[in-house]
């Protein structure tokens, strides 16, 4: 079945998703063993809950939730900074709508419901100037609107987050303007993972928006560990294109990176984008909430853009982090195991009960993209439904 030679409403076309669930029943059957497979996109998270794709899959097929989130893996330390600059006069914190709920490691006074830490709404409501924006691009544009004021983007996300606020600053901003760094590049966290104890994947699905940046020939050495892996886009029909590559490599024993998602995604990936990126941003080591701190994972700003550092700028405003300990997440949540395929939320003893969407305990489910909030919001995790085909 090539997918990428459908026209667009058959990405969700019933007969497709049918066929390609009994291709994955049949593939499931000749590997006639337990199948564990790990995606790393929080939109794919949330797809699999809207359609209920879960449902389709043979019992002998798991698919699990890995860190695909930034909201959720954005480390307590870069949430603090952007709450210590919101409580800051003369500064405006800009921040994308779904890291406002993210609770840092700043504990909130009053508080009598435990262990609740600050998140950017708290500052907000203690009079902080913070606004919700949809790009950096709006960002920069409220520093052009507010000459008198010091604006600070809160720079949360992975490959595609911060090739934009790469062009943006190649191009220039104002001068009032500066970001948090808290980007993420997925490639080094697919290096970690299998090192991890617990860790008993067969294959990975992996990011479309993001591969869409990078490429997939950055992923090339997953097979050579044993692992299968194939990129998928979001739709049904993508999704189960994807897992159906990934069944397809474990049952012929022909391991490599398959692009599943070929109308978006070339495979030594957008060229201009990576290129811009490189000439605003080199690597760095940074801490993934919960998980670890991975080399070469991070991104700072390279010396002839670090006047726009917030870190750099408000120096003398920030404080250091707190050490490292239990803070990165509250008592009883257990996002960290979430985010690495250890745990379904509905393991959580916080899950549905103190941690809801409206009144997030955890990072997990603050996000559209975060894994609580998707189960959350879909059901998941309930008595499954068969369909026969």
């Amino acid at each position: 079945m090539n997918a990428a030679t459908f026209a667009p409403e058959q990405y969700k076309a019933p007969v497709l998703v049918g066929r390609l669930q009994q291709r994955i029943a049949e593939l499931a059957a000749k590997i006639d063993r337990p199948i564990k497979i790990m995606h790393i996109c929080g939109t794919h998270e949330h797809e699999l809950g809207r359609y209920g794709l879960r449902d389709l899959l043979p019992e002998s097929v798991e698919l699990l939730a890995g860190p695909g989130c930034p909201v959720c893996v954005c480390d307590t330390e870069y949430i603090d900074q952007a709450i210590q600059l919101a409580l800051t006069p003369g500064v405006i914190l800009a921040s994308f709508g779904d890291m406002l709920a993210v609770p840092g490691a700043i504990p909130l006074s009053g508080e009598r419901r435990g262990d609740v830490r600050m998140s950017l709404l708290d500052a907000k409501a203690q009079g902080g100037e913070v606004r919700a924006v949809y790009s950096a691009f709006d960002a920069a544009r409220i520093a052009r609107d507010n000459p008198d004021k010091q604006v600070v983007f809160f720079s949360v996300g992975f490959e595609t987050t911060v090739v934009a606020v790469a062009a943006l600053l190649k191009r220039g901003v104002p001068e009032n303007f500066t970001i948090i760094e808290a980007n993420y590049y997925t490639p080094p966290a697919t290096h970690l993972l299998p090192t991890l104890e617990g860790f008993n994947m067969q294959g990975f699905l992996l990011p479309g928006h993001a591969s869409a940046v990078t490429g997939l020939r950055i992923y090339e050495h997953l097979p050579e560990i044993g692992i299968a892996c194939a990129s998928a886009g979001f739709e049904p029909v993508d999704v189960m294109a994807a897992l159906a590559a990934v069944l397809t490599q474990l049952a012929e024993g022909r391991l490599h990176v398959a692009n599943a998602y070929g109308r978006v995604i070339e495979y030594d990936g957008n060229q201009k984008a990576l290129a811009e990126l490189a000439e605003v941003f080199e690597p760095c080591t940074i801490r993934w909430r919960g998980v670890a701190d991975i080399p070469g994972s991070g991104f700072k700003l390279r010396a002839p853009y670090r006047h726009y550092s917030a870190r750099e700028r408000f120096a003398a405003v920030l404080a250091d982090p707190p050490a490292r300990s239990e803070l990165e997440h509250p008592k009883g949540c257990r996002c960290a195991e979430v985010t690495l395929g250890l745990a379904r939320p509905t393991d959580c003893p916080v899950f549905g009960k103190l941690c809801t969407p409206d009144n997030p305990y955890g990072p997990c489910m603050v996000s559209h993209e975060g894994t609580c909030r998707a189960w959350y919001t879909y059901g998941m995790g309930r008595e499954r439904i068969y369909v026969e085909v």
